[in-house]
């Protein structure tokens, strides 16, 4: 008979999985999405990196962020690389958060298509967000910075106000902003 696998075990087993579907989504590709109803910005250009991952999957590692992302892209990720303690907040609760990410990871492709919906100026308890775009099965969070990248996901719709996206266009990074200084009179 063999063991069933702990929490930690399978948790490790997903984050392998989840940093392949990130990579595949985000990390070589920009996204511009643009909707007749934003009113704080014209449209946002979506451009992620290894190291916002890390706060996507919910737990913890003293590795850096961008180290902890490779760990898992090349499946050498340990499980003493991680874990469920963060200061203010109980180990139950943590893992209960973890859970609903990994639920959640499975949907993060359909947040980034023109069925989604999208709020600007997105809060939601403790998190402030430039834009939170929901697919309905789960929502997910970007910074507020000049290219936005993913803060905060969270399981199912969370936002209050969400409009359609008129136009989103996926370009490899390092075509975007060329294809944009051809096309940006289109978006005024």
């Amino acid at each position: 008979m063999t063991n069933p696998k702990s929490f930690k075990e399978r948790v490790k087993e997903e984050l392998i999985i989840n940093a392949q579907i990130y990579q595949n989504i985000f990390l070589n590709y920009q996204y511009l999405v643009f909707s007749k109803h934003f009113t704080t910005r014209k449209y946002y250009i979506i451009s992620a990196e290894k190291d916002n991952f890390l706060h996507l999957t919910g737990v913890n590692s003293k590795l850096k962020a961008s180290d902890f992302f490779d760990k898992c892209i090349n499946e050498t990720l340990n499980e003493t690389d991680f874990n469920f303690i963060k200061k203010g907040q109980n180990e139950k609760n943590i893992k209960g958060t973890v859970r609903r990410k990994i639920k959640a990871f499975s949907n993060i492709a359909n947040l980034i298509t023109n069925k989604a919906t999208v709020e600007e100026n997105f809060t939601k308890n403790n998190i402030s967000c430039s834009l939170a775009t929901t697919d309905n099965s789960c929502t997910l969070g970007f910074t507020n910075t000049k290219s936005i990248r993913p803060k905060s996901l969270m399981n199912g719709n969370q936002t209050t106000n969400p409009y359609p996206i008129d136009i989103l266009l996926r370009k490899p990074k390092s075509e975007i902003l060329s294809y944009l200084a051809r096309r940006l009179p289109l978006l005024k």
